[in-house]
Formats: structure tokens, sequence, C-alpha cells
């Protein structure tokens, strides 16, 4: 099996579901399953404060080899949120995810646009959830023009046929697989976003890291495939080349 590199962890208590994933849980899943590398999230910056909640991942992963950080940005906090991805940049930071459904903001607002075309001056990556009807469209119509890579997240069997599509017209979009549970999913990617644009993410320990590794292992794909969706495309997604 090739080596793994996670796309989408988090750690910390998420107020909106009665669990407290600790980070000493997530580190536990990806030693478990061997991970490589797991880009994460600390969840105080989804709910509280976003630059202390960085922080809080800055120095996790800091702490642990085997992570790497995600910043958050909420565009409710403009006077301050291209600085901050400025500073986080500075710091190493390659990736920031957007929670538009959590924190009650529109991937249609001009705030999110122009903190993007900072994130695409500096040269980052980002993560947005595309689950519903319309999302990846209108997400794809924001971004098309910025030189900034889009990893799109929580795709389901209603919303799989549409990120195809994104895929197919957008280069610079990515998808994972965690939540799809239609067959030929891992395939469909592919054949849509070519061999580089489908890469792996769990949304652990969240969600169960086994599903999507057993979809990643079963999946009709080549061993060539299978090596760039559970590793090498993550290494093009966050800039490094695979």
């Amino acid at each position: 099996m090739a080596a793994i590199i996670d796309m989408v962890t988090s750690f910390g208590w998420d107020r909106n579901r009665p669990t407290d994933w600790g980070l000493d849980t997530l580190l536990g899943v990806l030693e478990r399953h061997g991970v490589e590398r797991a880009y994460t999230h600390s969840w105080r910056a989804v709910h509280y404060a976003g630059p202390e909640g960085n922080d809080e991942t800055l120095a996790a992963c800091a702490e642990h080899e085997v992570l790497a950080p995600v910043g958050v940005l909420d565009p409710r906090r403009f006077f301050d949120c291209r600085e901050e991805a400025r500073r986080r940049c500075r710091q190493g930071f390659r990736v920031f995810r957007f929670f538009p459904e959590v924190q009650g903001w529109s991937v249609e607002s001009l705030a999110f646009r122009k903190i993007c075309e900072t994130l695409a001056e500096l040269g980052a990556s980002i993560i947005i959830p595309a689950g519903g009807s319309g999302q990846p469209s209108r997400i794809a119509e924001r971004l098309a023009d910025l030189d900034l890579r889009v990893l799109l997240i929580g795709g389901s069997y209603g919303s799989l046929g549409e990120i195809l599509a994104v895929l197919e017209e957008f280069p610079r979009a990515y998808a994972d697989g965690h939540v799809m549970d239609s067959p030929y999913a891992i395939e469909a990617l592919l054949e849509f976003g070519g061999d580089h644009r489908a890469l792996f993410g769990s949304d652990s320990p969240a969600r169960s890291f086994e599903a999507p590794l057993l979809m990643a292992q079963h999946a009709e794909i080549t061993e060539d495939q299978r090596r760039r969706y559970l590793r090498d495309n993550a290494l093009a997604f966050v800039g490094e080349g695979a």
C-alpha cells in the first residue's frame, strides 16, 4: 500500500458536535495507519478566535512532525484576515481552510473573494466544503480566474456530478472522496480531474479513517493512480510538486 498524506484532519472541541477530538486522538489514528503527514487545524480557530486557534495549530505541528498546519480564516473578520494570512504564510502555512456553513457566510461574499486574492498572491492553497447543491459551481465561478488551488471536500452522491463538472471545467480544482458514498466515486474523480487532482482526505477523527482508506484500497484504478491519490497529489496541491 502506498504511503498516505491526509489533507483533511482536525483536533479540539467542535461545539456543534458533542465530542472532543483531542490531539492525542488524532495522533493515535495517524500512528495506527502509518500516515506520513496530516494537514490539520484546531477547532478553536473555527468557533472562537481565529488567530489564537491558528497559534494552537502551529504549536501542535511544531511538537509533532507528522502534522502540517492548516490556517483557518473567517471572512467575517475581514478587518484582519488578509494580514493573518500573510503572517501565517511567513510561519510556513501553505494551506487555509474555510467554513462558510459553520460560520454563516456565503462563498459569494466579496470579503471571501478578496481574501482569496491575497492567498493567490501568497501562493497558498485552500480547502472548502462543496457538498450542497450549487455550492461547487458557486465556488468555481467565484475563484476560477485566480491562480489558486482549491480542494473541494465533503462531496456526496447528490453533489458528485456537479463536482465532476467543476473538475472538468476548472483546472485548479481538486477533490477528495471521504464522504462520497457512490460506487466508483474515486474512479470518476480521476476520470474527470485527471490523475493528479483527486486526493485523500479522511476528516479524522471526526469521521472514520478506515472508510475512505477502504475506498482507495478497493478502487478499480492502477497502482500508480492509487499512489498519486493517497500521497503524490497532495504534494502538488500544497505546491511541493510530486
